[in-house]
């Protein structure tokens, strides 16, 4: 598995399905890279810090489907959780 964001205890940090104000979202520690929010450049030369900002990407009516929607899009919400490295 490709490297992911961690919290301070060392335990991973995936995506995960959680219910919300009677809907059910499919919510992930997406990298601020990744979004745009933090400039490539920036991080190469150290100014700048990759961080996890946890991001609703899915909305459904039951949990069943944010699992088969998750289970669908798995690869390409993992791609997004990775954190930028410098090379």
């Amino acid at each position: 598995m490709k490297r992911t964001f961690r919290n301070s205890k060392k335990e991973r940090l995936e995506p995960e399905v959680v219910e919300s104000a009677g809907r059910w979202e499919v919510v992930a520690p997406l990298s601020s890279v990744r979004l745009g929010e933090t400039p490539r450049n920036g991080v190469k030369s150290r100014q700048n810090v990759d961080y996890p900002k946890w991001s609703t990407v899915y909305v459904a009516r039951s949990e069943r489907d944010c699992k088969r929607w998750l289970d669908k899009w798995h690869h390409a919400v993992y791609k997004l959780c990775i954190p930028y490295e410098v090379r």
